[in-house]
């Protein structure tokens, strides 16, 4: 009797120790997928962290370059200015040395001129002096005169006729000076209207004087 009970007691223990093996499998294999569980989650969230990290940095880098952009584009368009700026200077500089070349060639000449014309051999015939160049210029002028003091008293371009020892006229180069006596300033008007109206007349110097009533 006491043999079958050894062996129904060694029985009992041989499966109480399964049991505890069974559990603890149990729990080592909880702990691990724990493990497991919390390194998947540790990844993932590494993952979103490197995604948005990636993506502020991308954002940042293309904020960098529009900026760059922006200021190579202020840099070309600086130096464009100062080219442009620079070659009208230039431009400017080349003009002004070519007019003073021109002003220096021209003034040469004209010295080489005088020198030759004092260099001319004192036997030149004394007789035969250039035609003085005012005549014509004087003639010219006294004619003109003539026509404005002829419009004057004939009462031209609506003027009334005005006595021509009343006003005195002079011409030189188309420039008609106006002197004398008028009764009123409406007649001093109309005798310059009358004097502009000559051909040949470009400016009208009226200094005529109003008479005292």
């Amino acid at each position: 009797m006491k043999m079958p009970l050894v062996f129904a007691a060694i029985a009992v223990i041989a499966v109480g120790c399964n049991q505890q093996r069974e559990a603890s499998n149990d729990r080592s294999t909880v702990r691990d997928q724990d493990k497991n569980a919390i390194r998947e989650t540790a990844r993932d969230a590494k993952s979103e962290i490197d995604k948005e990290t990636k993506a502020k940095k991308d954002m940042l880098d293309a904020e960098a370059k529009a900026a760059q952009a922006k200021i190579d584009a202020e840099k070309a368009k600086a130096k464009a200015e100062t080219t442009d700026a620079q070659s009208k200077t230039e431009n400017a500089a080349q003009n002004i040395r070519d007019a003073a070349g021109a002003a220096s060639a021209k003034a040469q000449t004209e010295v080489g001129t005088v020198k030759g014309d004092s260099t001319t051999p004192s036997t030149a015939p004394a007789t035969t002096p250039a035609p003085p160049t005012t005549t014509t210029t004087t003639d010219s002028d006294q004619k003109l005169a003539d026509q404005v003091r002829s419009a004057i008293s004939t009462g031209a371009a609506g003027a009334p006729p005005k006595p021509s020892n009343d006003v005195q006229v002079s011409a030189s180069g188309g420039v008609v000076t106006l002197k004398g006596t008028v009764a009123s300033d409406t007649e001093k008007n109309q005798v310059e209207t009358a004097a502009k109206a000559v051909p040949g007349v470009s400016k009208v110097d009226n200094q005529l004087q109003v008479k005292s009533q």
